[in-house]
């Protein structure tokens, strides 16, 4: 594990599976900077932009804010949908 802390992150976590293995998975994390107010616009950006494992083909998004700093993004997909969460966070300690 790396990092350096004070700076603020986007976390991004993907549902995964199906059924009883469904599940959320950190499945990537993006440096935002030390400035929470940049890193928040950068944040709505990747939640816009980044695309997740599922669906492979993308046909429409749409971009749920909540709250200040989490989104949810449902990705419409040719036979299925899937979700994903964009969190900023600041990275607190590292050891």
């Amino acid at each position: 594990m790396h990092g350096t802390p004070g700076n603020w992150y986007a976390l991004i976590e993907e549902n995964s599976g199906g059924g009883d293995s469904a599940k959320w998975r950190l499945t990537k994390t993006r440096v935002l900077g030390p400035d929470r107010a940049t890193a928040l616009e950068l944040a709505a950006e990747t939640a816009a932009t980044h695309r997740p494992v599922h669906p492979a083909q993308e046909k429409g998004r749409q971009v749920f804010r909540l709250g200040d700093d989490t989104w949810i993004v449902v990705v419409e997909g040719a036979t299925s949908t899937w979700h994903f969460r964009v969190t900023v966070a600041v990275l607190d300690t590292v050891s």
